[in-house]
C-alpha cells in the first residue's frame, strides 16, 4: 500500500459515492484515515482500536466502484481502490467466494438468472440491495437489436493482419452478438480473425474483490493462450477488459513482452481505422452517450460514434458498476446508476456505452422509455 495522503481534498470532487452521501468517511481520504492502521506495514505493529477494528469497518470498505477516479486526480496517484483489495485480499470473506464462483464457473447460468428474474413483478423490486441484484440480472436477457443506425466500412483495408477478439464474460456469456459483430467488422476491415475462444475473464472485477490468486491465474492464462497463438493483435470492445488486460503488463518480466502486450491490446474502435461512416434513417435524432470510467479520460468510441450519430455525453460520474460495488452493495450500486442516468440530457432516450458491465448496469436502472445499449448493438458493415 502507497501512504502519504495530504488531505487536500481533491478525491472528494470526482469520487462517485462520495457524491451519493456528501459524508467524508465515505470519500477516498476518509477511507485512507481508517484503513491505514489496519496495514502490517504502515501500522507499525500498533495495536488497532478498537473501533477501527476490520469488524468495524468492512461495510465502510465495500463502498467503492473501483473507478480509479481518485488516483488520477490525487497528487501523489494514491488509489483508495488499490488499497481496499489489498485489505480485503488479507481479510478473506465469503462473499469474496461467492463473486470469484458468479464470474468463472457459474458464467453458463447467467442467461438462465435473467430469464428468472424477469418474472418477478418491477414494482416488487425498486429499491434496497435485492431490487438492485434483480435489476441487473434481468439485464442479462438481451433484447432484439434495432435496425443499424449507422454503417461502417473502411477507406482502406488493413493488410491482413491478424487478431484476436478478447469479448470479456459479458459478451461470452450473455452477449455473444458482439463478440460476432466485432469479428465481422474486423473481417470487413481486411484483418484476419483468429480463434479467441480460450480467453478468460480479464481478471478486473476479481482483482478488486482482493482475489489476488484467482487475478494471477487467470491473467496468467491469458497470457498463455496470447502466446500460444503467435502474439496477435488483441481487440476488445469493452473499457473495463481493456483496462484489466493492460495492467497485465505490470507482472510481466520479459521487457520485449511487455512492449508488445503493450502494442497488441487494443480497443476495437481503434483497430477500425479510416471509417467511412453513414447515418442511417433509423438513428435518433440525438444519442446519449456514457463515458466508462476506465477510459481514464481516453475515450475512443465516443470519436468513432461522434462520426455518424449526434453524440451527447451525460455529466454524470461512475454508473456504479466497478469493483465488486453490486455485490457488496447492490443498493448504493444501483442508485448511483439512476444518479447517472439523471444527469443524461433529457432529450436523449437512447444511451450508448463501450463497456458491457456499464450497459449491463444502466440498462437494468433504466426507465421503461430509455434504452442503454452496447454501440455495437447499432452498427453495421456496408458494402
Amino acid at each position: 500500500m502507497k501512504r502519504g495522503c495530504t488531505q487536500c481534498g481533491e478525491c472528494l470532487r470526482v469520487c462517485p459515492v462520495y457524491a451519493m452521501f456528501g459524508r467524508e468517511e465515505y470519500a477516498p481520504k476518509g477511507k485512507r484515515i481508517l484503513m491505514e492502521p489496519l496495514d502490517p506495514e504502515y501500522g507499525n505493529g500498533i495495536p488497532v482500536p478498537e473501533e477501527l477494528a476490520w469488524e468495524r469497518v468492512r461495510k465502510l470498505s465495500r463502498l467503492c466502484a473501483g473507478c480509479g477516479r481518485c488516483a488520477r486526480v490525487c497528487a501523489r496517484k494514491l488509489s483508495t481502490a488499490e488499497l481496499l483489495a489489498d485489505v480485503r485480499s488479507r481479510n478473506p470473506h465469503w462473499t469474496q467466494f461467492m463473486w470469484q464462483m458468479w464470474i468463472r464457473a457459474m458464467g453458463g447460468l447467467w442467461p438462465m438468472a435473467g430469464r428468472m428474474a424477469m418474472l418477478i413483478p418491477k414494482g416488487m423490486t425498486n429499491s434496497g440491495d435485492i431490487g438492485g441484484l434483480i435489476n441487473m440480472a434481468r439485464s442479462l436477457v438481451a433484447k432484439p437489436a434495432p435496425a443499424p443506425w449507422f454503417t461502417l466500412k473502411p477507406a482502406s483495408r488493413v493488410a491482413s493482419k491478424r487478431v484476436m477478439v478478447f469479448s470479456g464474460c459479458t459478451a461470452k456469456y450473455a452477449r455473444p452478438a458482439w463478440t460476432e459483430k466485432a469479428a465481422r467488422l474486423l473481417r470487413h476491415w481486411g484483418y484476419v480473425v483468429i480463434d479467441s475462444n480460450d480467453f478468460v475473464c480479464c481478471g478486473g472485477t476479481l482483482h478488486h474483490a482482493g482475489a489476488y490468486k484467482a487475478e494471477a491465474e487467470v491473467r496468467e492464462h491469458n497470457i498463455r493462450v496470447w502466446k500460444d497463438m503467435g502474439e496477435p493483435l488483441v481487440a476488445t470492445f469493452c473499457a473495463s477488459c481493456l483496462h484489466s488486460l493492460h495492467s497485465y503488463a505490470a507482472h510481466m518480466d520479459n521487457r520485449e513482452d511487455i512492449a508488445l502486450w503493450q502494442e497488441r491490446v487494443l480497443p476495437l474502435s481503434l483497430l477500425l481505422t479510416d471509417p467511412v461512416i453513414t447515418r442511417t434513417a433509423n438513428a435518433p435524432k440525438i444519442v446519449g452517450y456514457h463515458e466508462p470510467c476506465h477510459w481514464n479520460g481516453r475515450d475512443e468510441d465516443k470519436p468513432l460514434l461522434a462520426k455518424g450519430l449526434e453524440v451527447r455525453k451525460g455529466t454524470g460520474l461512475c454508473c456504479g458498476m466497478g469493483g465488486i460495488l453490486k455485490m457488496s452493495d447492490a443498493g448504493l450500486s444501483a442508485a448511483m446508476a439512476r444518479a447517472c442516468l439523471d444527469k443524461m440530457p433529457g432529450e436523449c432516450r437512447e444511451i450508448l456505452t463501450g463497456c458491457s458491465g456499464c450497459v449491463m448496469q444502466l440498462a437494468g436502472e433504466a426507465e421503461k422509455d430509455r434504452e442503454v445499449r452496447h454501440w455495437l448493438d447499432v452498427c453495421d458493415t456496408a458494402d
